[in-house]
């Protein structure tokens, strides 16, 4: 399943639970996630103890003053988030070939991405890059299961997600604009037809 679908059922299910079920205090709900995260870590899977402690952030909707189990999974947040960030990075990096974004004006068709900038071509440019980001990783929001570990933010404001997979042995990376230059947001929960399967002329290895 679509890691993104997976995200949003696991945080609607969350949200829904502890909304439905009011005999329950929001540090109850708190102490469960908390729990719950750190199963996880003694698993050795950091990545999901890391949704349920950004879950147990993100379930204060009535932005309540915090309680010291939400002040704890924000610390393990912050010590974990960045780790998994730099693993997802690491699979951006090399040069991808784009399936038009035809509910964009652009017109990129390679996106090569390195430590440090982001480069994108046209086909009337396809050694010289038409634009140059500089990588940026998108701020943390307590609410937002979107941005969590995927999305960059560019100096235009516009906050891009960038999700690796393999499909039947082929490496592919779906690039989707999350919010454009004036913060508006849009989200995809199917991505066929995003991004064709990568180059393997063009791939970049270390």
């Amino acid at each position: 399943m679509n890691t993104k679908i997976t995200c949003l059922l696991f945080f609607t299910f969350i949200t829904i639970s502890a909304q439905v079920k009011e005999e329950k205090s929001l540090e109850d709900y708190q102490i469960k996630y908390n729990n719950k995260a750190n199963e996880y870590l003694l698993k050795k899977d950091g990545l999901n103890a890391l949704h349920y402690f950004h879950s147990t952030i993100g379930i204060n909707l009535d932005d309540e003053p915090m309680t010291k189990y939400e002040i704890y999974a924000r610390k393990k947040v912050d010590s974990l988030l960045p780790i998994f960030q730099e693993k997802e990075r690491k699979k951006w990096k090399g040069r991808w070939k784009l399936k038009q974004l035809k509910h964009l004006n652009y017109n990129y068709e390679y996106i090569e991405i390195s430590d440090s900038t982001v480069l994108f071509f046209n086909k009337d440019s396809i050694n010289i890059p038409c634009r140059i980001e500089k990588i940026k990783i998108a701020n943390y929001d307590d609410l937002d299961m979107f941005t969590l570990l995927n999305c960059l933010q560019f100096e235009n404001n516009e906050i891009w997600e960038f999700t690796f997979k393999k499909v039947k042995r082929e490496k592919r990376l779906l690039v989707f604009i999350i919010k454009n230059t004036d913060g508006n947001g849009s989200y995809l929960l199917d991505d066929r037809g995003v991004i064709k399967k990568k180059k393997r002329s063009l791939q970049k290895r270390n």
